[in-house]
């Protein structure tokens, strides 16, 4: 189918803080219903109120659907002990990882514990970032069901028509239309597949970054959007843009307006957002940025180059150093004081993108 970060000074910032000859100065074809998700964001070390994650005794209107995500960076002594106590953790849940590299954890928490399990996490090291965003799918799940239901219906009216037919030609005309009505079918029930376990299993990813002597980590980046760049989440939860895009018949699009996401079964994500340019860059600055400052936590970092349209988006393609890589893309357009932000990320190393970026070079960003 698809941080808010206080950065630190120190020494080291000062010695990243290279000078402008070395370096930039401080990367479904199906329509799906639009949506109204209801972002939630906690800034650096800031505590966790109430109000900020979902109750798990009481919901206003039970009968909508809702996807919960949280995202937490911890600092920590032993990130192999945290990862292990974040496994255990999760199963007692009766949850599960989804997936784990030597930096990063994807969890996925039964929705009825989300709100404590996020909580106790964040009790196991020094919080660099925690976020929570709410993605209500109501509309889109109902879209998704009477698509199905439609399709199937149209589907059975094809047989009876082809058992009555004795027309050769007609009977091949059926029986592409069959095919072309089961190719759908069997995409609209993958993408209700996931979205029913996104429902009932929220994810909670979390970065686990090693305490350091020196106290530099990547959250001391001096560009924020760069520090809080996460896998799992859009940079940002805001869209200066408008964005036509068909990423392909298994993706679903979550949303499409204050930031476009989309995913698909497998867990490849696209996310596309906007920040201020600032400092004022152009699409190179940034691509030097990028792999000047997190190319050392990634096992290869490649210059990128991505159409989305005529707009042409430079970035990095980042392979993860862990034995079952996942590959992460962040590539950026320059658009006067705006930067759009294009992110891939697909727990696949060897995952051939090819027919993503075809589908990206096909649509329209304004």
């Amino acid at each position: 189918m698809i941080l808010i970060l206080s950065c630190s000074s120190g020494s080291r910032e000062a010695d990243l803080a290279y000078t402008a000859a070395e370096a930039p100065r401080a990367m479904m074809k199906s329509e799906a219903a639009s949506m109204e998700p209801e972002p939630l964001m906690v800034s650096n070390e800031d505590s966790l109120s109430d109000s900020t994650v979902p109750s798990e005794t009481a919901d206003e209107d039970p009968g909508r659907k809702r996807i919960y995500n949280g995202s937490i960076g911890l600092i920590v002594d032993k990130p192999e002990d945290s990862r292990k106590a974040l496994e255990k953790l999760t199963l007692s849940t009766g949850g599960y990882v989804e997936s784990s590299y030597s930096d990063y954890m994807i969890l996925r928490i039964p929705a009825a514990l989300f709100r404590t399990t996020f909580k106790e996490i964040l009790g196991m090291g020094k919080v660099s970032h925690q976020e929570i965003s709410t993605w209500d799918v109501t509309e889109q799940f109902a879209d998704s069901q009477q698509r199905l239901t439609t399709a199937m219906q149209t589907r059975e009216r094809l047989y009876a028509l082809l058992n009555k037919s004795s027309d050769a030609e007609e009977r091949a005309r059926i029986l592409r239309e069959i095919g072309r009505l089961s190719e759908e079918i069997e995409s609209i029930r993958q993408q209700l597949s996931m979205m029913e376990n996104r429902i009932a299993y929220s994810r909670i990813s979390v970065s686990l970054e090693a305490r350091l002597d020196e106290g530099y980590g990547r959250y001391d980046i001096p560009f924020d959007w760069i520090a809080s760049l996460d896998p799992l989440y859009p940079v940002s939860d805001r869209l200066k843009a408008s964005v036509k895009l068909n990423p392909g018949d298994n993706f679903a699009v979550f949303e499409k307006e204050k930031s476009y996401i989309a995913e698909d079964a497998e867990g490849t994500t696209l996310f596309i957002s906007s920040v201020d340019n600032e400092p004022r860059g152009d699409a190179s600055f940034w691509q030097k940025a990028l792999e000047f400052h997190l190319s050392e936590y990634y096992e290869s970092a490649e210059d990128v180059s991505i159409n989305i349209g005529d707009k042409e988006f430079k970035g990095i393609h980042f392979i993860s150093k862990d034995r079952e890589p996942y590959q992460f893309i962040v590539a950026v357009f320059a658009d006067g004081k705006t930067l759009h932000i294009l992110e891939i990320f697909t727990p696949g190393g060897n995952k051939d993108l090819s027919s993503l970026m075809k589908d990206l070079e096909e649509g329209e960003i304004r």
